[in-house]
């Protein structure tokens, strides 16, 4: 896949000399925005190379390898460590650079809910299977949707997430209200409260590098699917 912006173009170069065996045996699985979007057009910017690893041996193995040999141990010599890897129960983190470009990187150790994925030839590393994407953005909307920093980005996501499944898939909702209960739609329902303002979306399209078309129409499918999912959730529209 080739890409327009220099910070995805990056990525997908760092994808492209991963060790995907280790990444598969560990069961570790590319994730979270930055997978969203490069699989989905580019529609906003996303600077950060996230994966997720539910697996007790496998997050064990990672840790293990990253202590032993650093950036090496999932890249090999391409890429280096600009900062100490930070490694402790919540995951794996540094500042990596490629081709002279800085990315942060993380590995984060999901204890909320199980995880499944497989191996898209598109990036060449195993990827979060579609249920597991919307579970995990509906769980990081109910834990940010208020943080002005976070700019919606979870309830976009969400939104080109159902350009490839229409509607949020039942096992994507019944893993991330096992873990979170009934914060799930309240949090759908705040964060499609806010991008009925037309302020918020000029804020958010500004924050993403997006067209504000693009945020309405994310939040319309969105806002679209939920209503589908829980009839009963109120959204309150807010004035700008």
């Amino acid at each position: 896949m080739s890409f327009e912006r220099l910070e995805h173009r990056t990525i997908a170069g760092m994808l492209g000399v991963m060790d995907a065996s280790f990444l598969i045996e560990c069961r570790c699985y590319f994730a979270d925005g930055t997978a969203i979007v490069l699989a989905n057009g580019e529609y906003r910017l996303s600077r950060d190379l996230d994966f997720l690893c539910a697996e007790t041996d496998g997050y064990r193995n990672l840790r293990d390898a990253v202590r032993q040999s650093g950036a090496a141990a999932l890249f090999g010599p391409r890429v280096e460590a600009l900062r100490d890897f930070r490694i402790d129960q919540y995951g794996i983190r540094s500042i990596l650079a490629f081709a002279g470009e800085p990315v942060r990187f993380e590995i984060v150790r999901e204890a909320r809910i199980s995880l499944e994925g497989s191996l898209d030839e598109r990036f060449g590393v195993p990827v979060l299977c579609l249920e597991d994407q919307f579970a995990e953005k509906l769980l990081a909307n109910a834990d940010r949707y208020v943080d002005k920093a976070v700019a919606c980005r979870d309830a976009v996501d969400l939104g080109y997430l159902l350009l490839q499944s229409g509607t949020i898939p039942r096992a994507a909702i019944e893993k991330a209200t096992t873990a979170y209960g009934t914060d799930i739609p309240r949090a759908l329902a705040g964060v499609l409260s806010l991008l009925s303002s037309a302020a918020q979306v000029r804020r958010v399209a500004e924050a993403l590098a997006m067209a504000q078309t693009d945020v309405a129409r994310a939040a319309g499918r969105l806002k679209a699917a939920a209503l589908l999912a829980w009839p009963a959730l109120e959204i309150a529209p807010r004035a700008d």
